[in-house]
């Protein structure tokens, strides 16, 4: 099983994480490539103590291939630069089409700041965004999860006052078909449920605190129902995971952002993973950022990481066996 990295920014924890899990960790049956500059991979092994030769880094008994990059960057950790945006650009797009042609079975993606990278040109809202324009006509899906605990996200990274002018019946209803598919292709989940969430307090409170549930949501559900998908809600996001009854579900759909992150995050304790289903390609990620004010300290945890390369196995496995 090949692996191909894109090298993220340089400058947050995307390095820390990278040499910190490559140095403890063997990984059985899996080869790993990233696409980096080689100067600056020349660099950071130096400071991380690791042999570079051969296009190759050698952590002890694991090699890691390198994908050359022809941008420079420049190591200075807890900062933003152009060079390093720039780098994390051009890491990406040489990983994905590593892995588009087929010279890979999964992309890992460490973590970048969308805001440089957008400084430099790069036009999207996020890697998920991204990954959506890379395959025309596509639909992904952000799912983040930590063991069984799976949240879907309707929205991903608009504003909240954006929120309900997105929501449609076609394109919650093409949400909840798209997680149960996942939720049985790549999870291995056989006849999943699917919890989803209202968007307004109280979930409307039957149209008198906001109208969305009643418009969208729940014809939505009706529609997949229809289909045979177990979808049950709108449930009030307020008190939903308060009750341990949100752990029968398979996965959990939230209307944006924060509403189901946040109860994700708390849960997965820094071991969490982001996963795009949808796609034709495997794609995952740690479940944060580049988080500039720890980077190059001590107080860097490397867990999400491993989390993330263990679920490319997991995920590999049941798309192969399906």
């Amino acid at each position: 099983m090949h692996v191909m990295i894109s090298c993220g920014d340089i400058n947050g924890i995307a390095t820390d994480i990278f040499f910190r899990t490559f140095s403890q960790q063997v990984f059985p049956d899996m080869q790993f490539s990233i696409a980096i500059n080689e100067d600056t991979c020349l660099e950071l092994c130096k400071k991380w103590n690791i042999t570079y030769s051969e296009q190759s880094l050698h952590f002890g008994k694991v090699l890691i291939s390198v994908i050359p990059c022809t941008q420079y960057a420049q190591y200075r950790p807890g900062t933003s630069q152009s060079d390093a945006a720039t780098l994390a650009i051009e890491s990406l797009e040489i990983a994905l089409d590593s892995v588009k042609h087929g010279k890979a079975d999964a992309l890992l993606t460490l973590p970048i700041a969308k805001d440089a990278l957008n400084a430099e040109g790069w036009k999207y809202s996020g890697q998920t965004d991204w990954l959506k324009h890379a395959f025309p006509g596509s639909n992904p899906i952000m799912i983040l999860f930590h063991e069984t605990f799976r949240v879907a996200l309707a929205t991903v990274h608009i504003p909240l006052k954006e929120v309900s002018a997105s929501m449609s019946i076609q394109s919650l209803t093409d949400l909840i078909q798209g997680v149960h598919a996942s939720l049985c292709n790549d999870f291995n989940c056989p006849n999943p449920q699917i919890a989803i969430l209202g968007l307004n307090p109280h979930a409307g409170e039957h149209g008198l605190l906001g109208d969305e549930e009643q418009e969208f949501i729940v014809p939505a559900i009706q529609i997949a129902q229809s289909k045979g998908i177990q979808c049950f809600g709108p449930f009030p996001a307020d008190g939903f995971f308060s009750r341990t009854s949100w752990k029968k579900y398979d996965a959990i759909i939230a209307q944006y952002h924060d509403q189901g992150l946040i109860p994700l995050k708390f849960q997965a304790q820094g071991h969490g993973v982001n996963y795009t289903a949808n796609l034709p390609i495997i794609r995952v990620s740690p479940d944060h950022g580049t988080a500039y004010d720890i980077a190059g300290t001590e107080l860097v945890e490397e867990q999400s990481l491993i989390a993330a390369i263990e679920a490319i196995q997991v995920i590999v496995h049941n798309r192969t066996r399906n």
